[in-house]
This record gives C-alpha cells, sequence and structure tokens, in this order.
C-alpha cells in the first residue's frame, strides 16, 4: 500500500456546522470508515439527513487511476481512485465514457480533519458541488 493512503484511513465523524451543499441539505450527522484490504479501498457511510432518516453508501476501489467497472452501480459504469499530485485521494465515477461525479479528499495538516470535496455533473442542470467535513473519530 502506498505510505501517502493511510492517513485517510480509519473513522471520521461529519461535523454538519462547518459543511456546505449546493445540491441538497447537510445531513444532521454522519460517520465514514476508510479502510484498506489487499491494496483495496473501501468507504463505509452513514449519514443522518434532515427527516431522521438513515442513509448507507459503501463502495471500494484500487486506488491505481485505473477506471473499473461498476456493474452493481445504477448511476455509473466505471469508478477510478487516484492520489493527486497534492496527496489527495480522489475518486471519479463515469457513465458511458462521461464524468458524473469527482470527488476529492483533502486532509489538513495534522491530519485531523478531512474535507470531501464532491462534485456532481448533471446534464440538464449543471454542476454542483458539496464539502464535507469530518472530524478523526478518537
Amino acid at each position: 500500500m502506498d505510505e501517502r493512503l493511510r492517513p485517510f484511513l480509519g473513522t471520521w465523524i461529519l461535523d454538519p456546522d462547518v459543511s456546505n451543499y449546493e445540491q441538497g441539505s447537510v445531513p444532521w450527522g454522519g460517520s465514514m470508515k476508510i479502510l484498506e484490504k489487499d491494496g483495496e479501498i473501501g468507504f463505509f457511510m452513514k449519514t443522518v439527513e434532515g427527516e431522521g432518516e438513515t442513509v448507507e453508501a459503501n463502495f471500494s476501489g484500487i486506488p491505481d487511476g485505473e477506471d473499473r467497472p461498476m456493474p452493481q452501480n445504477p448511476f455509473a459504469d466505471t469508478l477510478s481512485l487516484s492520489l493527486n499530485t497534492d496527496g489527495d485521494l480522489v475518486s471519479e465515477a463515469k457513465r458511458g465514457g462521461l464524468t458524473i461525479m469527482v470527488a476529492k479528499r483533502e486532509l489538513n495538516e495534522d491530519g485531523s480533519q478531512l474535507t470531501i470535496y464532491q462534485t456532481v455533473h448533471l446534464l440538464d442542470a449543471g454542476s454542483f458541488t458539496n464539502e464535507a467535513v469530518y472530524v478523526r473519530a478518537q
């Protein structure tokens, strides 16, 4: 495993007070676990939405920048995961070869805060970026 990935691993707690969403409402709360197994990075997310509904989402990828099929996903056919030159962990989902979502995960200097900039591209409505700020669980 690329050692630059290690600071991303662990459990993160959403800070809704400093998060900012252009699309939808900021969840009341949430958590995310980022785990590594056999070179694959898994993302396990839970949020509590404004109506009190709990929403879960999980996905995984190999952080080598290669587009890989996502046969179980109704929105995207491929996903790539990579570290960019700034050391950010980036995933890109595509459908029919077109990028529909990019999520850039950026750590602060001491690794205690993770900000995720998720940009969704909608053909009929433009692009929206949600900024979710997480703090490392103790």
